[in-house]
């Protein structure tokens, strides 16, 4: 990912924490003679101890699984809040259109999950993770025990330790103070996404 110096989000836990925000991800791995392969899918970060592992299952069904040896690198690809910035908002005229918005990128390399207790207990997390908020959260745990395990059958559990991660926050702080305030008005103005607008007025607050 292109990450000019005054985007780059050196924070590894500002990284982490829109991972777990924003878990709905992009896995992408070389696929046959270097062909990317991609698959959209939920992921959980776990902390473990210094270390993060993301965690997801694909179908089996899904030929995407086979690349996960442990040995080759994949990046998974999280999207924050992001939104079109109108150069009608700016205070200084000239200004061109723009997109702002938060990404980040993570590397590692996936390795399957073939333990069948252990592989259990992911589905169960990850579920669990979108449960919870619910008046009567469903659980995995309750499926009789054939049904668990057509569901084994059906999926693949992976888990990919995470070796670095790669965060941009383009957010319009290489612009002058007035264009700034200009474009956080305008997104309220214009029911912009309030996460942005939230976004953009902390960046700017560290400029």
């Amino acid at each position: 990912m292109y990450v000019p110096p005054r985007f780059a989000q050196a924070d590894r836990d500002e990284c982490v924490a829109l991972v777990e925000r924003e878990p709905f991800g992009l896995l992408v791995t070389a696929g046959a003679e270097g062909a990317p392969f991609a698959t959209h899918l939920p992921l959980h970060a776990e902390r473990r101890g210094g270390e993060v592992v993301l965690v997801g299952h694909v179908a089996r069904a899904n030929p995407h699984w086979q690349a996960f040896d442990g040995a080759r690198e994949a990046l998974a690809v999280f999207q924050g809040p992001h939104g079109y910035i109108s150069p009608a908002w700016y205070a200084t005229p000239g200004r061109v259109p723009t997109w702002n918005y938060i990404a980040v990128h993570a590397y590692g390399a996936p390795r399957i999950v073939g333990d069948a207790g252990a592989a259990k207990a992911a589905i169960a997390m990850l579920t669990d993770r979108f449960e919870r908020a619910r008046p009567a959260p469903w659980s995995v745990n309750g499926l009789p025990e054939p049904d668990m395990e057509k569901l084994l059958t059906a999926l693949v559990v992976f888990e990919m330790p995470v070796t670095r991660f790669e965060g941009k926050w383009k957010l319009g702080q290489h612009m002058a103070e007035g264009d700034r305030a200009g474009a956080v008005a305008g997104l309220e103005r214009e029911a912009g996404d309030p996460a942005l607008i939230a976004a953009m007025k902390s960046e700017k607050e560290t400029v």
